[in-house]
Parts: C-alpha cells; sequence; structure tokens
C-alpha cells in the first residue's frame, strides 16, 4: 500500500466511523504521540534542514496519531493492517507497558539505549531499551525488516491423536539463552540461577524480556547477577537456521530501599517467616520461607500463593518469582512484583490456596468469580504485616 492510498483509507476509515470509547491501550499510544508533537513543535528556530527534518517527524508522528484513531474504530483493512504493522512504537516499549516501574524507569531517565543487535537474511533484532535495578532485570528486543504474517512472539498449540505441540509462526521466537560475561546460565540448576522470561508488548515485532536475579549466590553450584556484567544473549527464530547473537554492557541503575522482617507465624503445621523486602522505583521484591511440619506434596508445592498489599489497599502486582527447595519441608520465595503507584506505609502478606473448578482436584483449571478472578482460599491466620519506611521509599518513587 502507498502513502497515498494509506491516507486515502484513514479519509474513508474516519467517514466510516462511529461514536465509541478508545480502547485503554489506543489511547496511551496517541498520548504518547502528542506528547512527542508538543515536543518536537518547541525550542528555538533551527536551519532550514532541521526544519524540513522536523517537519517530517512531525507528519509522520501525526499520521501514525490518526491510523490508531482509526485502529480503535475497528475500521482496518487487511491492507492497511500490514502497513501499520510497519510503523514503529513513538517513544519505546518501556512506555506502552502494562508495568508501572518500567515506565517509570522510562520518566526517570533508568533506561539506557545500547541499540545492540544482529542481522540475518534482512532481519534485524535489536535490544532497544535496558534497566537493572540489582534484581530485576528488563529490556525490550524488535524485529525489523523480513517478510512475516505473525508476531515475534506468535504461536499455536496443535493437537492431535490425544498429544498437542507448539507451532510457532514464521519469525516467531523459538528459545533464547542467556550468558553473563560468556558463562551460560542453562549450566546452572534451574533453582540456583537467573530466570529469563519473555511476553508480548504493545508492539507485535516486539516482546518484554525480564530476568529476575537469583537471590542467593553463596549457595554451592549456583550464579547471581552481578551489579555490571557483559549479556550475551543468543536468540532462536522459527525459520531461521543459525541464532541471533546479541551482546551488550548491563549495570545497575537504580536505588533500592531493603526492610529486613525476621517476623514469623505459625498455624496448622505450617511456619512462614517474611525475610526481607526490597524496594526501587522499578520492582518491589518479597522474601520469605514456610516451613512445614511434614514433606511437601506435589499439589502444596505448586499451590501455595501470595497476595501483597500496601497500606493503602493497593494490591501488588506479580510480575515472577520462584521458590526454591533447601529440604523436603521447606521453600524459599522470592516474589517478584510490580512497583506501588504510590509509597506504602507497611505491607500485608496473605497466604492463600487457589481454589479449583473441580472441587476434588489438585491441579488443573481454577474457579473464577464473577470479577473472572481467581477464587481464593486465605490463610487469614498467617497473615502478617510488615512496617516500612515510607519516606524513604517515596524519595525513591520521586526521584527526578
Amino acid at each position: 500500500m502507498s502513502l497515498f492510498d494509506l491516507e486515502r483509507e484513514l479519509t474513508q476509515s474516519g467517514k466510516k466511523q462511529i461514536a465509541a470509547e478508545v480502547p485503554e491501550l489506543i489511547r496511551r499510544k496517541q498520548d504518547e504521540i502528542y506528547a512527542a508533537l508538543a515536543e518536537m513543535g518547541g525550542g528555538a528556530r533551527p536551519g532550514i534542514d532541521r526544519q524540513r527534518k522536523k517537519a517530517g517527524k512531525i507528519a509522520a508522528a501525526a499520521s501514525v496519531a490518526a491510523l490508531i484513531a482509526v485502529l480503535g474504530s475497528g475500521f482496518v483493512s487487511p491492507a492497511m493492517a500490514q502497513t501499520m504493522k510497519q510503523i514503529p512504537v513513538v517513544g519505546g516499549i518501556f512506555k506502552l507497558a502494562d508495568e508501572l516501574g518500567l515506565r517509570t524507569a522510562e520518566e526517570q531517565g533508568l533506561v539506557s539505549n545500547p541499540e545492540a543487535y544482529d542481522e540475518h537474511d534482512g532481519t534485524v533484532l535489536k535490544i532497544r531499551e535496558v534497566v537493572f535495578d540489582g534484581t530485576l532485570l528488563s529490556f525490550s528486543l524488535q524485529r525489523e525488516g523480513g517478510d512475516f504474517h505473525g508476531g515475534i512472539s506468535d504461536y499455536k498449540e496443535v493437537r492431535s491423536g490425544g498429544e498437542s505441540k507448539i507451532v510457532y509462526e514464521k519469525g516467531a521466537i523459538k528459545d533464547a539463552e542467556m550468558f553473563v560475561d560468556g558463562v551460560a546460565m542453562k549450566s546452572f540448576p534451574g533453582a540456583y540461577r537467573p530466570d529469563l522470561t519473555w511476553e508480548p508488548s504493545a508492539d507485535d515485532d516486539a516482546v518484554l524480556f525480564h530476568v529476575f536475579n537469583n537471590s542467593n549466590g553463596s549457595v554451592p553450584n549456583s550464579t547471581h547477577l552481578p551489579d555490571e556484567f557483559s549479556l550475551t544473549l543468543k536468540i532462536t527464530l522459527e525459520g531461521f537456521k543459525d541464532p541471533f547473537v546479541i551482546t551488550l554492557p548491563v549495570h545497575k541503575q537504580a536505588d533500592r530501599v531493603t526492610v529486613t522482617s525476621g517476623e514469623r507465624k505459625t498455624w496448622n503445621g505450617l511456619s512462614m517467616t517474611v525475610k526481607e523486602l526490597e524496594f526501587s522505583p522499578v520492582s518491589t521484591i518479597l522474601r520469605l520461607e514456610v516451613h512445614a511440619d511434614h514433606e511437601w506434596t506435589d499439589a502444596e508445592k505448586g499451590n501455595l500463593l501470595f497476595e501483597v498489599v500496601g497500606s493503602n489497599g493497593e494490591k501488588g502486582n506479580q510480575i515472577g518469582g520462584k521458590g526454591i527447595y533447601p529440604d523436603r519441608k521447606t521453600v524459599a520465595f522470592d516474589i517478584v512484583l510490580d512497583r506501588f503507584k504510590e509509597a506504602p506505609e507497611s505491607v500485608t502478606i496473605k497466604p492463600f490456596m487457589p481454589v479449583f473448578a473441580n472441587p476434588d482436584a489438585t491441579f488443573g483449571g481454577y474457579a473464577l468469580d464473577e470479577n473472572g478472578e481467581i477464587r481464593k482460599h486465605f490463610m487469614q491466620e498467617l497473615n502478617m504485616t510488615v512496617p516500612v519506611d515510607r519516606s524513604r521509599i517515596d524519595q525513591l518513587y520521586r526521584l527526578q
């Protein structure tokens, strides 16, 4: 589709548009673009060449804003959708992330932009944004070029003869390996190494990676991310023979406030101890230990969960985490949450067991309430509230 055709379809689609509420994600993209337009319009008058470049940027951003408005209305033809996929997200992936911590990192200038990349057969994988607060490492990966019909994280599950397998779209991520200072993290046991995960983003051609640091690197045969290191990623895409290899420097970019607790409660054969809470402008980390008077069963291991609530009633948004079993009766949890919107005066930890859709089951689908949330059986006798220094956390959150 040519630019002329794109403009014509935008005009025609605009005439067809009916009054409707614009989805939140679409509205957020528009706001980012309009903010960029305002920034482009200010400042002293540059030379003629710079004026032309600026005018081009403003026109392009305005076109994207109009295009996003049409997308929100639902009137998008296949040809127009294909053209739209080639328009990059304005302002980066972090600014459009659901996680407040990533948006805060962008606002506070904690994000580095290494633009590290690798290229195969006209397709480029590029790391655009990185932030590391010592415990949570997050970065965005952008796919550019290539003739792909699906997103970089697209796959589907195909069932046949009682078995299922994962089928990836061409150009989608099949596997990702991480190396720290040249050492493969896969060479360490799963519970004693940093965990690498990825998820879709607001851009079909980009994904968000998270690496959860291992909290205890002193355990034999374990490893821990230092404050500065060289990160190498080896990423395999469907349809490509060789993996993409990207190397970049990483360094800690945010301060943390650590609250040591040690508070303990015992009930019904379980003893729970809150070890510590960590706060940064990007994330919140809860570390606790639960000891049972019996060996943990497989059903118990996967079904003891926690709700974390700030003193103002705000529920913590869990990003990830893991459990480590030092012995058969003890589990140590590292729970990674998004930062709170406002600094709390205390944090309450509420352990619970999820309710299954089948009352007799110990695994499978969960029962949902009228709001679509998992039904929870809380262990109120183990609830614990940990006081924190609100002023110190508030300084982290409001750092400019």
